[in-house]
């Protein structure tokens, strides 16, 4: 017994060093080097696929116009997701938006809040916001829904179109809906979530809203088709040199734009779009038949203490088209729950 375990020994060391030796060690190497090299090459295939196919048709199935204009630039994985810059429109009209797609390729995200959260432990509860009922709703006299939005978010955008089609189908609710606007003034300059470009719109929409009120909506429904101002400014017969005027006064246009933003800042109100109703309760519009022309009626039915004939009336639960687009007709896939927040 004794020698049999003496002969073991050396065998053992043996043994051991044919393992390390340079050559396994080299061989080793090589595998995980070949490994690492595929496993690399898969990704940079996947991310190409993405930005070069599946983004592109995500986007246009959301935007709902198959022959808009976009750019999608520098993609990369982060947080389980693929992030990347996309641009929607061409040249001065462009809008910029840091965006997001999941991986399976089904859910879009035209913009994003990105969460810092802390290295401490906490403890969180998660909990599922109640439904709003029509009970639940605020009731007026004489009841009114607002829409907070930003100009070139799409799905402000988006909500746009709803109360445009929501006063086609029914005139008597023109009087009822209103849009205001999401921002902040610095320096007697006002600020919007997406650059100067958004801010320069939304400081034009509401002084056309204020001062030529009629046309309000010839404009901004020429406005979202494609995103050109000059040409929407002369279809709908804007007095160029009064809206001028109205923009470049503190005692106009700022002022117009400080108390969109001051009741935004009151009522919490940071994402576009967000409805009001009566100037003292949001509403999600998802509460009662999602972002469609009846929801916004019944929202403004439930609003009232009186209700008018017209909420008998059923209208359009069709989803419109987001961000610019020719068509209002929505895209057969389009998404119509995304919002654009600071």
């Amino acid at each position: 017994m004794t020698k049999t375990i003496q002969n073991n020994k050396p065998l053992q060391k043996l043994d051991n060093k044919l393992f390390f030796s340079p050559k396994r060690i080299l061989y080793f190497l090589i595998v995980v080097a070949v490994f690492s090299a595929g496993f690399l090459v898969k990704k940079n295939l996947d991310v190409n696929k993405f930005k070069k196919q599946i983004i592109p048709e995500a986007v246009k199935q959301v935007i709902g116009d198959p022959n808009a204009k976009f750019t999608v630039n520098s993609v990369k994985e982060t947080s389980g997701v693929y992030e990347f810059e996309l641009t929607i429109g061409e040249g001065s009209n462009g809008q910029k938006y840091t965006s997001y797609i999941s991986k399976d390729g089904k859910i879009l995200f035209v913009s994003g809040v990105k969460l810092e959260r802390s290295n401490k432990k906490e403890t969180t509860q998660t909990t599922t916001p109640q439904k709003l009922t029509c009970n639940d709703v605020n009731k007026a006299s004489s009841p009114s829904l607002t829409a907070f939005v930003v100009a070139d978010c799409p799905y402000g955008l988006q909500m746009q179109r709803v109360f445009k089609q929501s006063i086609n189908e029914l005139p008597a609710l023109a009087t009822k809906l209103a849009v205001r606007y999401i921002g902040s003034i610095v320096d007697n300059k006002i600020t919007s979530m997406h650059g100067d470009k958004e801010a320069t719109e939304n400081l034009r929409q509401i002084c056309i809203r204020e001062e030529q009120k009629d046309k309000y909506w010839d404009y901004v429904s020429c406005y979202m088709k494609e995103g050109k101002t000059d040409q929407c400014l002369t279809q709908a017969g804007i007095d160029i040199n009064g809206l001028q005027s109205c923009m470049s006064e503190s005692d106009r246009g700022l002022k117009y734009a400080k108390q969109d933003f001051d009741l935004a800042e009151k009522l919490k109100v940071s994402a576009s779009p967000t409805l009001v109703a009566n100037n003292n309760q949001v509403i999600s519009e998802f509460d009662f038949g999602g972002r469609v022309p009846n929801a916004i009626k019944d929202i403004l039915c439930c609003a009232s203490q009186k209700k008018a004939d017209f909420c008998n009336q059923t209208i359009s639960k069709e989803a419109v088209a987001t961000s610019f687009s020719v068509s209002d007709v929505a895209g057969a896939t389009t998404q119509t729950t995304g919002g654009c927040g600071n």
